[in-house]
């Protein structure tokens, strides 16, 4: 048997650090943060504990893991809508279409996330990055509202990001019985009511 490439083993690590951030998230949602242990995020991973020492050095480690992930996540969808050249209607219509797609490829890791983000002792720690993250959402939202044509476009950047949260919170909540295509259709044409 010969012995593994350095691509391989990075595989292998990072199939590894996603399955313990998969484990620690779910016990995290379901559990709550303080009544997971260190033992039960390595049993859920498959993993030994001490591989999830190699990776993480504490269980707020793991939620910073978890968050970095989110916000890596976050930053895709900012790039079109940051994209200057993009046309702002075709930006807003692919933000949109960008973040129902990955809320219905993976419903269940977002439902844990925002479980997660009402355990608000344990974000604390996170506030200053997470506060900074938003602002700096909000401020390319509230560009490309601008760029819409909107009158008050904070105000309008705020009422799009709202109207977002809560037909995905729905959906997460009611799943199959939630009209979520035809909320998405709705959520577009409401746009296109900016700046009239």
């Amino acid at each position: 048997m010969s012995p593994r490439t350095k691509e391989q083993v990075e595989e292998i690590r990072q199939r590894s650090r996603q399955q313990i951030l998969k484990a620690s998230l779910e016990l995290f949602a379901h559990q709550g943060f303080h009544n997971t242990t260190i033992s039960q995020i390595a049993k859920k991973a498959g993993v030994s504990k001490g591989l999830i020492y190699n990776y993480f050095s504490s269980k707020e480690d793991l939620v910073g893991g978890i968050i970095e992930e989110a916000m890596e996540t976050g930053e895709e969808i900012m790039t079109t809508i940051k994209d200057q050249e993009l046309d702002p209607w075709v930006a807003v219509d692919q933000s949109i279409d960008h973040i129902f797609i990955l809320v219905q490829q993976n419903p269940v890791y977002w439902k844990m996330l925002t479980s997660l983000s009402f355990q608000e002792d344990i974000l604390m720690k996170f506030e200053p990055l997470l506060r900074k993250q938003e602002f700096k959402n909000l401020e390319h939202l509230t560009d490309l509202v601008r760029r819409l044509g909107a009158k008050k476009p904070l105000m309008e950047a705020m009422y799009l990001s709202a109207l977002l949260d809560g037909i995905l919170l729905h959906y997460l909540h009611f799943k199959d019985k939630y009209p979520l295509e035809e909320m998405k259709e709705f959520l577009k044409a409401k746009t296109r009511e900016i700046g009239k």
